[in-house]
């Protein structure tokens, strides 16, 4: 990655796209380049990118940290992700319609659909704001406590060391995609296991997860060339979680199915739309993210050989490998942005903020802010302080980056120990995607030790 200097470079020319065009991010990355001149020249910035409703853009480390914490004043409804809108009244109608035609053998999502309104089928922890969202965020926080995330420990453990295994083969030098062949499966496969999908299943929630959050992508879409086919993912995820439910509801047992299966609010049973997305959300960030982080990680010691180097030298010291991750969850900020609504009028960096305008939060900014890292377009798994808010900040901070933490802390205390030899092939491929954002192919040869 280019210096800082080179970063923000007087030759560029602001456009509002840059900020948030899947095309560019998949071209790129995340616009760092965008993001440094925003932060030098204009860190509270008002942008209509084309086919989104306009938004302020909030780079600044220090602005994102007082949205967060003011929940009541920036509210994650109705809007809390930054996503391309129809561009008529008339095209939404024609949509609607289509989409009530694609769901008409499905009457329960037929009604939720119904019933939503303007806030889809999808009404997760992330789209909600109290009294709701602490109400529904305590069903599960006991699952993320750090006394039984350690519990899982061991398994990570032994699933880390079986892929592992598997990557070795007979020794020999071999070529892979990192992405698809290894980085997916460890938080997969363990989100599985705790949602009570079976083995035969995971590739089923690859498949939906990779669909939901990755829908700009042409090879992440279940049809390319068709821009409703995510329904078809959504109904599907509909018809899986709802057959899983109704078995915990059966006969519980103590994964986390059973507590979203049987929770309750207010004695009663979890609305339709609110429980399936509960699985949904768990299903997707419990494995998405870090998928991205590791893989990001790695592509960050591959393109920097002495902090390659350097992390062998360390990797027994738990102390430096948790500083080592937190800068490679820093380098890929696997979620790009989210955004919040001004529940009144208020004022910003001396900006007048209007009740009902978007701010979009992007995270990638604010983890390479000058004024919170020294030289932050450095990569440096040594980085003290490291100040990243690739987890969010305050009430809607992520729910499992304990576990997140732990999954990457395993695999590179297991993974660089046997690295005898390993090279980049080639550029990565990058997601065509500004939400959820990482590296969808990376192609790497490697030999590993046992």
């Amino acid at each position: 990655m280019p210096r800082t200097d080179e970063i923000a470079s007087s030759d560029y020319r602001f456009n509002d796209n840059h900020v948030i065009a899947p095309e560019l991010y998949a071209r790129q990355g995340h616009p760092h380049q965008t993001f440094a001149w925003l932060r030098k020249n204009d860190p509270l910035r008002k942008v209509s990118p084309d086919g989104y409703a306009p938004f302020w853009v909030v780079s600044k480390h220090a602005d994102i940290i007082e949205i967060e914490k003011q929940p009541e004043l920036f509210a994650s409804s109705p809007r809390p992700l930054l996503m391309k809108e129809a561009s008529s009244p008339n095209l939404k109608q024609e949509v609607i319609a289509e989409i009530f035609k694609r769901l008409q053998d499905s009457p329960r999502l037929l009604e939720v659909l119904a019933s939503a309104g303007d806030g889809g089928l999808i009404r997760s922890l992330v789209q909600m704001d109290p009294p709701d969202h602490p109400r529904y965020r305590a069903l599960v926080q006991p699952w993320f406590k750090p006394s039984n995330i350690k519990v899982l420990e061991q398994r990570l453990t032994i699933i880390t060391k079986s892929i592992l295994d598997q990557m070795m083969d007979s020794g020999q030098q071999r070529t892979i995609d990192f992405v698809s062949d290894v980085a997916v499966y460890p938080p997969l496969k363990l989100i599985c296991e705790l949602l009570g999908v079976p083995p035969e299943d995971e590739w089923r929630i690859l498949k939906l997860t990779n669909e939901l959050f990755a829908g700009d992508d042409p090879e992440m879409k279940r049809m390319a060339d068709d821009p409703l086919s995510i329904f078809d993912t959504v109904k599907d995820i509909y018809e899986y979680f709802s057959e899983l439910t109704d078995a915990r509801r059966k006969v519980p047992t103590e994964d986390l199915a059973s507590y979203i299966a049987n929770g309750r609010i207010d004695n009663e049973f979890l609305p339709y739309r609110e429980l399936i997305s509960y699985y949904t959300i768990i299903a997707s960030a419990g494995h998405d993210t870090t998928r991205n982080a590791i893989t990001g990680g790695l592509h960050g010691l591959l393109t920097h050989p002495r902090q390659l180097a350097r992390f062998k030298e360390i990797v027994d010291d738990d102390d430096a490998v948790k500083l080592a991750i937190e800068e490679m969850i820093r380098w890929s900020t696997p979620v790009a942005q989210f955004a919040r609504t001004a529940t009144r009028d208020c004022q910003l960096r001396g900006q007048n903020i209007k009740k009902g305008d978007t701010l979009g939060l992007m995270y990638a900014a604010a983890n390479f802010d000058e004024e919170v890292f020294d030289n932050p377009h450095e990569f440096n798994i040594e980085r003290k302080p490291n100040r990243h808010l690739s987890f969010g900040t305050g009430p809607h901070q992520c729910l499992g980056l304990l576990l997140a933490r732990l999954e990457m802390r395993i695999f590179f205390r297991q993974f660089i120990p046997r690295i005898k030899s390993i090279d980049l092939l080639d550029a990565p491929e990058r997601l065509q995607a500004s939400f959820v954002h990482g590296l969808k192919h990376l192609y790497i040869r490697y030999q590993l030790t046992s």
